[in-house]
């Protein structure tokens, strides 16, 4: 009864703000983020003109220049090819608890398959919605840690344009980037095509990627509507780990030996994929505005791992996501108090198919798996006075899961394994935050929020890995987070000062354990930290920023309490320095800082520590003739190192190292 009472007093909040009295007018872009926040959370926008002035980073190396965000790549080579982003801390699960999304639509997928940035032409991207922390209300599953909504420029062009951008670098880099726009009134078309490969770092490393895509939009007074067509076709060398003590370098250090060395000399994946975007907007008045927009995505990963000889092994998976996301924006009267407010549905479902094979051999599982997700959600911030505002926001999100396998019983396999019954497991939950923001003064503001987030297990948690002979779990439970923040901003024209401190007290966290090769939910951990950063622009031409951040992951119960969690650093500070010398030339450097950490699976924290590290990176950039250009030198001391390493026994553990010194030159120009 209770519970039946508590969905009738969700569905009245949700229909609350359609019989409030309405006020302003709003500005419609691909978020969910109101006035660019939500009160009480550090939120970061990363604009147009800083993606340009970093030509030479990926997209998560942008990111990353933000406190409390750090990332994961395992093969080098640049470009953003198998790199991952980490927020606050999660190590191996961060794809699963940092949710990233394109013009609010969800590229996190049903597995453990990274979000692929190269398909993301960087030229075409307005801006980037960092939200740190619990975004759960506005997104749901995944967003436990923060969330990454990229969003590319849908706006109608005055005129036709053209627009190329070139880059060649180290190691056999190359990127190109064409796109053009026709416009008339107000439809306009646009077409781009990006094209990037690398030799790769290591051995066994090169990356060939083409994307193309094209884009209808129009806009109006009332209503304005875009389609958008996306391809993609990737092809990824593997180049696997470098052992310290195991492997081809049993009983020595292969990553001082030969760092760019293979032990999979002939393994290799293939993706290959297709998007469809879509959304709608209409003015219903001067103060409510109804958007409608969603996705259909399909992709192909094929992978073939032949080069062990005991268990070559190959893989096959097909995914299909379907998302609409209706909601409306208001900006609103609640009992006298100025409101900006959006309430939505989110509709998803994905339908996951994967055959695992042993070489040449007949499949000997087949995975299948569907999941339909259901979410009503709203979040409103409202002005108090004209100095105290608050952020109420809440979601009730059902899930169905259906998953189930199939064997051959005359295909190799690795041991004697039944089939799983097909299972329905539904599993509904819930996210709330309320947060809190006052002006001090014109200068400076405090916040404060606290909430609670929820993920699912993603499928391939469910199925596990090693042995086939492991039972799956299936019925794995969800993970559930409560956290709270306090935040302290000091803005003026010339210098921004921005803090948080967070708390996070995690439930049921999902984790791999490596005894057993299945992921479960560990025994009940914590995090904690500190962020800042600093901007300080000194006579408009000089120009620093600090970004710092301490991030503390441990257990908090069990045989392991107060142990770290793995692969999560103490300390990370990114400084960027720039100066504006003139329009020709502009000098800048950047030092990248990152402590130790305990490797992944040493969850008994008793291996060795994976070592800190440092880089630098200096260049200079400017326009000539109307040609952007920039140069820059990376990892100029040639540092050897890696961000990530897993271990075995004592001392014995396997490192992905990266590229040591390299260069990258760019050159764009608009027609």
């Amino acid at each position: 009864m209770g519970s039946y009472f508590f969905k009738i007093f969700i569905f009245c909040l949700l229909l609350f703000s359609f019989f409030v009295h309405a006020q302003e007018e709003l500005i419609i872009k691909s978020s969910r983020l109101i006035k660019d926040k939500i009160v009480g959370a550090q939120t970061y926008i990363i604009d147009k003109d800083f993606i340009q002035s970093n030509p030479s980073k990926s997209i998560p190396e942008l990111i990353a220049k933000l406190p409390g965000i750090k990332i994961k790549d395992l093969r080098g080579g640049g470009l953003g090819a198998s790199q991952s982003i980490d927020i606050r801390g999660f190590g191996d699960t961060a794809t699963s608890n940092t949710l990233i999304l394109l013009n609010g639509q969800r590229l996190t997928n049903i597995d453990l398959m990274l979000v692929d940035f190269t398909t993301i032409p960087r030229d075409s991207i307005d801006r980037i919605e960092v939200i740190m922390g619990n975004s759960s209300v506005l997104y749901g599953n995944n967003a436990t840690a923060g969330s990454i909504n990229i969003i590319t420029d849908q706006s109608i062009k005055k005129g036709d344009q053209i627009n190329t951008s070139f880059a060649i670098g180290s190691l056999g880099k190359f990127g190109s980037y064409l796109s053009a726009t026709k416009t008339k009134n107000n439809f306009s078309v646009k077409g781009n095509h990006n094209l990037i490969f690398s030799d790769g770092y290591r051995r066994n490393s090169a990356l060939y990627q083409n994307n193309g895509g094209i884009e209808f939009s129009y806009d109006n007074q009332y209503y304005d509507f875009y389609l958008n067509l996306k391809s993609n076709n990737q092809f990824q060398e593997l180049p696997g780990d470098v052992g310290v003590n195991t492997g081809n370098f049993s009983n020595s250090n292969g990553f001082h030996i030969d760092p760019r060395s293979s032990d999979t000399p002939a393994d290799f994946s293939q993706n290959n994929g297709h998007q469809l975007f879509y959304g709608t907007s209409f003015d219903l008045n001067n103060s409510n505005t109804f958007i409608l927009d969603g996705s259909y995505k399909y992709n192909k990963s094929e992978g073939r791992f032949i080069s062990s000889a005991l268990f070559p092994s190959a893989l096959d998976t097909r995914i299909s996501t379907y998302q609409v996301s209706p909601r409306l924006l208001s900006d609103l009267k609640i009992f006298d108090f100025s409101s900006e407010s959006i309430i939505g549905i989110d509709f998803n479902y994905a339908y996951y198919y994967s055959d695992r094979m042993e070489g040449n051999k007949a499949w000997y599982k087949k995975y299948k798996a569907s999941d339909l997700n259901f979410a009503p959600y709203f979040n409103s911030n409202i002005n108090l006075t004209d100095n105290d505002s608050i952020s109420v926001g809440f979601r009730y999100q059902w899930n169905w899961l259906r998953a189930g396998d199939m064997k051959d019983d005359s295909a190799y396999t690795w041991g004697s394994t039944g089939e799983q019954e097909t299972i329905i497991k539904p599993d509904h939950q819930f996210a709330f935050h309320l947060g809190y923001e006052r002006f001090l003064n014109e200068n400076n503001s405090l916040t404060i929020k606290g909430g609670r987030s929820f993920r699912y297990p993603n499928i391939d948690e469910r199925i596990g890995a090693g042995s086939v002979a492991a039972t799956h779990n299936f019925k794995l439970s969800s993970q559930k987070s409560l956290d709270l923040e306090f935040g302290h901003k000091f803005l003026e024209d010339n210098l921004k000062i921005m803090t948080s401190f967070y708390y996070m007290r995690m439930l049921s966290e999902i984790k791999y354990d490596n005894a057993t090769f299945l992921n479960r939910n560990i025994a009940r951990s914590h995090r904690y930290g500190i962020e800042n950063k600093i901007e300080f622009i000194l006579n408009n031409q000089f120009i620093f920023s600090n970004s710092f951040s301490i991030t503390q992951s441990k257990y908090r119960a069990g045989h392991r309490r107060d142990f770290d969690l793995t692969g999560i650093p103490a300390f990370k500070n990114v400084v960027d320095l720039e100066y504006k010398f003139s329009k020709y030339f502009n000098p800048k450097s950047s030092l990248y800082y990152q402590s130790s950490q305990r490797r992944i699976n040493d969850e008994e924290n008793y291996n060795v520590i994976q070592p800190g590290y440092y880089l630098i990176d200096m260049g200079f950039s400017g326009t000539v003739y109307d040609f952007d250009y920039s140069m820059m030198f990376n990892n100029i001391l040639n540092k050897n190192y890696y961000q990530y390493s897993v271990a075995g026994n004592y001392n014995v553990y396997n490192t992905y190292p990266l590229e040591g010194f390299n260069m990258m030159f760019t050159v764009n120009k608009s027609f």
